[in-house]
């Protein structure tokens, strides 16, 4: 009777690893394909994404095929709502939730062009509008909301420096953290004032948190990065929470952006309050806009 179970066991196995899954399957741009062209869009286009958060696949839009060509071509239309994951958290895309309309959605409309490379999916190119939902209709809604502010404002990144300087003096880790870039700042007026709302990621750095002068951050499988939420109110010390994620044996080494530097030139939107997806391959510029400026620049004085 032991045998027959192994032999069943055995049988079971082999029936299953026979079964075609999407590895075994040659990718010819057919409609009933897309499906592994979506999935590879979205892993590719968080790939390239280098500040913000991840983005998820939210419907597939429109699709057109070019004829006759090889390798086979197709364009897909597809949406993608922003999550709550920071490019940093190690956390799978399935895993991450996308906004809540009270929180200010972030969507992309993205044209993406698949191609077949050695039967396999692939991304040639993307464009994708990122846009932040409407704040009138979101007042209209819900009053009481809080409303995104701008990445540089002044008053904004004060309280993510005093937050992060209370998190480094309260924390039990014993390495210095700095900041790499502040993912999203809201407002809300209350009783006792403004409120200001910041998200920000953190990395560490090789000074311990006595220290702070000259830190350089820990760069590939040695760095730790962290996200953290810190919340002021009118005149109060800011409150901070921090998640710090273990070094990761990740196959892309995280990039260290500049702590202010703008994602993309040409489609950051002034006054930048969300960090769009970039195109790919990125378009190569001389030199950027007149209007862009670093974020944490304080705009210019009134005239």
């Amino acid at each position: 009777m032991r045998e027959l179970v192994i032999l069943a066991a055995l049988v079971s196995a082999l029936h299953a690893a026979s079964l075609p899954t999407d590895t075994d399957v040659v990718y010819k741009c057919q409609e009933d394909q897309d499906k592994i062209a979506t999935l590879e869009a979205e892993s590719f286009i968080n790939d390239h994404h280098r500040h913000g958060y991840k983005f998820k696949f939210v419907s597939l839009d429109s699709r057109s095929a070019e004829e006759k060509t090889d390798p086979c071509e197709v364009i897909l239309g597809i949406t993608l709502e922003e999550t709550e994951c920071h490019i940093v958290n190690p956390k799978p895309l399935d895993q991450c939730t996308t906004r809540k309309e009270s929180e200010t959605k972030v969507t992309a409309k993205c044209n993406v062009t698949i191609s077949s490379v050695e039967g396999k999916a692939a991304v040639k190119r993307y464009a994708c509008e990122t846009e932040s939902a409407s704040h009138e209709i979101l007042v209209t809604k819900c009053p009481d909301c809080p409303s995104l502010l701008p990445l540089h404002d002044p008053k904004a990144l004060e309280s993510v420096k005093t937050a992060l300087q209370k998190f480094n003096k309260e924390s039990n880790h014993k390495s210095y953290f700095k900041l790499m870039e502040v993912g999203r700042i809201s407002t809300q007026w209350m009783f006792s004032g403004q409120s200001i709302f910041a998200d920000f990621a953190i990395m560490e750095t090789n000074c311990t948190n006595k220290e702070e002068d000259a830190c350089k951050a820990l760069c590939g499988d040695h760095a730790r990065y962290g996200f953290c939420k810190s919340s002021k109110v009118g005149n109060e010390e800011p409150e901070v929470e921090c998640e710090i994620y273990e070094a990761q044996n990740i196959t892309h080494p995280m990039k260290h952006p500049g702590r202010h530097e703008f994602p993309c030139h040409g489609v950051v939107k002034i006054p930048p309050s969300i960090y769009p997806i970039c195109p790919f391959p990125p378009p190569r510029l001389c030199r950027g806009p007149p209007d862009l400026v670093p974020l944490g620049t304080p705009p210019p004085p009134p005239q």
